[in-house]
């Protein structure tokens, strides 16, 4: 006769001090399952990719060291550790080196949210790969976003040891997207006609923000675009205009409200073969928004074209465009389709259902039963 063993779960993470309160978390008490979370917030809001390396990594570090200290002290046998960042995972190895508590107590050890973006440079690849082929030896699982990423991911680790999980990205709504939520429910009515339109993007990596630009000078003077991002690298200042507006400093609730504030949101991708864009494009969804998002081997596994969702080829200004104009027509918005928007957000994307997702990665291949 089978018997389930008892499972403890350790989530270490950077996302807040009181994630253990979130829905994502709360979805892994299960019976069975001990689950405790180890969070803190480290802001990583730096306009220059450089001072992130030279002093958010390092808060990173110390922060993750920290939290596997914890971590530890409150370990029992048999505990799964997942690490919400790499760094975390590598400051989690780095504390277990020193505990023989910690090598005593069996463990595995997961890795979430993985994402491998490849380089320009031949030689930062490569030390990027053996970096990761390294950190990522003795890890049970990976979970990352896309299926178009497993093969990608299977050549940093041995898939006799680690086995590799898809599971589509999600996210908590937040105070400021749920309140409007509920004002919105309590309209049941279509939206109202507009004299001008608001296009809001967002996102600092992976970003084509010209090719927006450039379909925004294809329209009519109505139709603005505000583009939410502090790296002057990925949106430089000269793409800014009569009708272009670069907001370098919105965080937190005045990202959120800015976003809520669009008429249409765009995710305009410059990367096709990695992740990229799925938090903008949940948020639209969880707004109920119209949405228009790059053609990639990732997005289109989670969305597809309907009348508030346009999904455009890579690069092209022109299908942008027309993307914006048809849905400009559309106003006032249907009030059915945009809560059908609402509930795929629900359905698929919310903390909940990513937390229910990642616990069934867990029970698929890390619970045992024995005999």
């Amino acid at each position: 006769m089978n018997k389930k063993k008892h499972k403890n779960l350790h989530f270490l993470t950077h996302a807040s001090r009181d994630a253990g309160d979130w829905p994502f978390f709360q979805a892994m008490q299960q019976p069975g399952v001990s689950s405790k979370v180890f969070g803190s917030s480290v802001s990583l809001k730096y306009p220059h990719r450089i001072w992130l390396y030279l002093i958010g990594w390092p808060k990173l570090l110390l922060s993750g060291l920290q939290l596997a200290n914890a971590s530890i002290a409150a370990m029992e046998n048999d505990t799964i550790v997942t690490a919400h960042d790499h760094i975390l995972l590598l400051a989690y190895k780095m504390r277990r080196f020193f505990s023989l508590k910690a090598r005593k107590c069996g463990q595995q050890l997961v890795l979430h949210g993985f994402i491998f973006t490849p380089r320009s440079s031949t030689l930062l690849n490569q030390i990027r790969e053996n970096y990761f082929r390294w950190l990522l030896r003795n890890v049970a699982l990976v979970i990352c976003h896309s299926r178009h990423e497993i093969p990608i991911i299977g050549k940093l680790v041995d898939e006799h040891h680690t086995k590799i999980a898809s599971v589509h990205y999600g996210i908590g709504e937040g105070g400021a997207i749920k309140s409007w939520h509920q004002k919105f429910l309590a309209l049941k009515e279509d939206d109202i006609a507009k004299p001008n339109y608001l296009v809001v993007t967002a996102g600092r990596s992976s970003r084509d923000y010209e090719t927006l630009v450039d379909a925004i000078n294809l329209l009519p003077d109505n139709i603005h675009c505000d583009i939410i991002c502090d790296n002057v690298i990925t949106a430089p200042h000269r793409l800014e205009g009569a009708r272009v507006k670069i907001h370098r400093s919105l965080y937190g609730n005045d990202y959120t409200d800015k976003l809520i504030s669009a008429d249409i949101i765009a995710v305009p991708l410059s990367e096709f073969d990695i992740s990229a864009g799925q938090m903008v494009l949940l948020h639209a969804l969880a707004a109920a928004k119209p949405v228009i998002i790059t053609e990639t081997a990732t997005s289109t596994e989670y969305v597809e074209e309907t009348d508030l969702i346009k999904r455009v080829p890579p690069k092209n200004a022109q299908a942008i465009a027309s993307a914006i104009t048809d849905l400009c027509a559309q106003f006032p918005l249907s009030f059915k389709k945009r809560i059908r928007q609402r509930q795929l957000f629900e359905d698929q994307f919310s903390d909940v259902a990513h937390g229910r997702a990642v616990f069934a990665a867990f029970k698929k291949y890390l619970f045992e039963t024995r005999s």
